[in-house]
């Protein structure tokens, strides 16, 4: 029997709004996504493993590298008129992606999402802080970065180097028929018209309208250390104090709760003027050519 497998791919930009589209197309009732986000099997190949980088073993274990394994993530989507998975690493290793998307799914529609690559480096790093990854200022690991790389970090290490968009985004548009580039910007300031269009673009029903209210993935850094850790990390209290909480409220209820908690632990580090302007000056070239490529004025990312 012929496998069921995605038609179409969330491809990156990494932390462009990915998980957000994740959820919003998960929850059409006819759009079917892995319920695993980030199977990361197209670049697996790719890879060389085992990666590095500070405390990258337990995500690294989540990397589907088996054919079967990933079909086995679709064996539910029969059913559904669209179906898809969101790994933002595709897009940045877009010469060994590329031809296994061809060899595996041939023709999928390709959603690329970008944002302002200055934000998505500060806000890539601001990530890493948050996951107790990273302890090196902004600074000092655009200065490790190189060395990382060559080194073989996990590609989310790549802090400025994910913004260089202009040949990623090429080699998905010079590859495939049916491409459609997102900006981030248009997420956060009208994002149901931008949903809209992409269900429009994987041909479901453009009238369904998803919880929109909720922002997926925060950023920042905690301001409570000790609170961060207790939402986030498995402790003997939290075994215990849990079935006594289900008894009482129900799982929608806790989890609502806390992610209002986690958020508002949340504060927001700000990217110094002068560090700001030096990586401007360094994509500036980059977002010239992207600009010209996808038709899109992107002026404003480089002022």
């Amino acid at each position: 029997m012929q496998p069921v497998l995605p038609n179409f791919l969330i491809v990156g930009a990494a932390k462009s709004g990915t998980t957000s589209l994740y959820h919003y197309l998960s929850e059409h009732p006819q759009i079917f996504m892995s319920a695993l986000k980030e199977p990361k099997f197209l670049s697996s190949d790719y890879l060389k493993f085992p990666l590095k980088g500070n405390n990258d073993q337990i995500s690294e274990r989540a990397i589907v590298k088996d054919f079967d394994e990933y079909q086995k993530l679709f064996i539910e989507a029969k059913s559904y008129k669209a179906i898809g998975e969101a790994s933002p690493d595709t897009l940045y290793f877009h010469k060994g992606t590329v031809p296994t998307i061809k060899k595996v799914l041939d023709e999928p529609r390709i959603i690329i999402i970008l944002r302002n690559p200055v934000d998505r480096a500060f806000s890539n790093y601001t990530y890493q802080v948050i996951s107790n990854r990273e302890n090196l200022t902004f600074e000092q690991a655009l200065d490790q970065e190189q060395h990382r790389i060559a080194n073989n970090w996990s590609f989310i290490w790549g802090y400025q180097d994910l913004g260089f968009y202009y040949e990623q985004v090429k080699t998905f548009l010079d590859n495939f028929s049916q491409v459609k580039v997102c900006l981030y910007e248009n997420l956060e300031s009208d994002p149901l018209k931008l949903i809209t269009d992409i269900y429009h673009f994987l041909r479901v029903d453009i009238s369904y309208i998803p919880d929109l209210e909720k922002i997926h993935n925060r950023s920042g850094i905690p301001k409570s250390r000790l609170l961060h850790n207790l939402l986030t990390q498995s402790s003997p209290i939290k075994k215990w104090i849990k079935p006594m909480m289900l008894s009482l409220v129900s799982r929608e209820t806790i989890q609502r709760f806390r992610t209002k908690v986690f958020d508002q632990n949340l504060t927001k580090l700000d990217l110094s003027s002068g560090t700001r302007k030096k990586l401007i000056q360094l994509y500036r070239e980059d977002v010239l050519k992207l600009q010209e490529l996808i038709k899109r004025d992107l002026s404003h990312w480089i002022r």
